[in-house]
């Protein structure tokens, strides 16, 4: 059996060395369609190998820099909206505003109504929030609550600003990772000590601009409406009856009788705790007028 299977095993290398011969000679000979299958085929392995490669990283890595390329493909805008609106009934035309935001996933951010006032009409002030996809639409069935007094839209490109974030944010999550690969390599004590205080200055680094970025890409989701509501009535002055004017004089009047007569029973009291002092002084002065009158009736009468 172990000659059959080394006749074998020659038989076999024979025809490899055969087959190896054959495929020198005919390279020597200078065959270039054999060579360009050659550098075909080794192309079409680079480009298998790429394909398999490009497709791994694809599925390793994270979807967030594929929306980042769609997403600065297009300008990035915070927009704001301002619409003063006029009608009759406020109070039902805020219950509108209620159903639109419901509508378009809107949010109430403020109100403010400071009621009626003698000679002005009712005015209500709203801030609301939309998905700057829904802002138009919004617009629109707002509009619809009453006559349109003023109306303005305003843009604010920041595209910039967030693809400088972006890189900022990615450059410093690469130095957190250098830093932590150094301290998993740590030596001294005063070492780890230093990288651990730039681990955390970077980290802060980290945080502050994520969080800027992340108020940036909320301001360009959602646009802002700044609404007010006015009443195309004046508010009627208000005119108290005489009886309730007559009453009101009458508590005046003895508010004021009130406060007098405390008044001066205060200053009885000031007197009363005075009173000593008040008595030497009394008789200081008439002990002297009298010694004046006295040194005057001495004296001769003058001609």
């Amino acid at each position: 059996m172990m000659r059959v299977r080394n006749s074998g095993v020659k038989t076999k290398t024979i025809w490899a060395v055969g087959l190896l011969s054959a495929i020198a000679l005919v390279g020597c000979s200078g065959a270039p369609s054999n060579l360009a299958q050659n550098e075909t085929a080794m192309s079409d392995l680079d480009v298998a190998a790429s394909g398999e490669t490009a497709s791994v990283a694809r599925e390793a890595a994270p979807a967030s820099p594929v929306a980042t390329s769609n997403f600065q493909s297009r300008p990035q805008l915070i927009k704001q909206a301002t619409l003063q609106l006029e009608m009759a009934d406020v109070d039902a035309a805020i219950a509108s505003v209620s159903t639109i935001l419901a509508q378009h996933q809107g949010d109430l951010l403020q109100l403010s109504d400071a009621g009626t006032v003698d000679d002005q009409p009712r005015q209500v002030t709203l801030q609301l929030r939309v998905p700057q996809t829904n802002l138009e639409a919004a617009l629109t069935a707002l509009k619809q609550l009453g006559e349109v007094n003023h109306q303005a839209i305003t843009a604010a490109d920041v595209s910039d600003q967030l693809v400088d974030l972006q890189a900022r944010v990615r450059n410093l999550r690469k130095s957190e990772e250098s830093l932590l690969a150094i301290m998993e390599r740590s030596g001294s004590i005063a070492e780890v000590l230093e990288v651990s205080r730039e681990l955390s200055t970077i980290r802060e680094a980290i945080e502050r601009n994520d969080a800027q970025l992340q108020s940036l890409q909320n301001q360009v989701a959602y646009s802002t409406i700044n609404l007010t509501l006015v009443s195309d009535q004046m508010a009627a002055p208000s005119t108290s009856p005489i009886g309730e004017t007559l009453s009101q004089t009458w508590d005046t009047a003895s508010g004021a009788m009130q406060t007098m007569s405390v008044g001066l029973l205060q200053l009885l009291l000031w007197l009363l705790a005075f009173s000593p002092y008040i008595g030497i002084l009394v008789l200081s002065g008439w002990l002297g007028r009298r010694y004046w009158q006295q040194r005057r009736s001495l004296q001769p009468p003058t001609h």
